[in-house]
């Protein structure tokens, strides 16, 4: 199975990268470890909800069909369909989903920079690499928070952790 090897592939700094000493270097790669972690952390919650929601969704015409008119069946199955609707509930709150994606393509533009940075094409060909480096990582990240600020607004101000900030989700 793939599934390791694709972690793998993600981990962050890369292992054959020396450390550098520079705080812009040090920001990039703890941004880019932690929108890693919250993102693989964000998908795995949203595909365990999906499981469970699916799963008990499944199960209510089969208890239906073939369950008979026990009040135990009788129960299981509004159990079960409570149980759907409040995992669909913690999702659409927590949006495990949307949040996952959105620090996935965090990551992802990080990345890029980093990659153009060390290639030192445009826009890190000029006399401060560095600094356009520092602007464009802190550009990214503002734009995420940004983003996070919004989807709280619209979640009627039941903000969630924004990206760049460890602690909860």
């Amino acid at each position: 199975m793939l599934g390791p090897s694709l972690v793998r592939l993600d981990d962050w700094p890369r292992r054959d990268h020396a450390p550098d000493p520079s705080p812009t270097i040090d920001r990039l790669n703890w941004s880019i470890q932690w929108h890693t972690l919250a993102s693989r952390q964000a998908m795995r919650w949203y595909n365990s909800l999906k499981v469970a929601q699916i799963s008990a969704a499944a199960a209510i015409p089969v208890l239906t069909a073939t369950g008979g008119n026990s009040p135990g069946v009788k129960w299981l199955i509004a159990s079960l369909g409570a149980l759907v609707v409040i995992l669909e509930g913690i999702q659409q709150l927590k949006k495990y989903g949307q949040n996952g994606l959105l620090w996935a393509q965090g990551k992802e533009a990080l990345k890029r920079e980093y990659y153009l940075y060390q290639a030192q094409v445009p826009p890190y060909d000029g006399s401060n690499p560095l600094q356009s480096l520092a602007k464009r990582v802190e550009q990214i990240i503002g734009k995420e928070v940004g983003n996070w600020a919004d989807q709280g607004q619209e979640d009627g101000g039941h903000a969630r952790n924004p990206a760049g900030q460890p602690g909860q989700q």
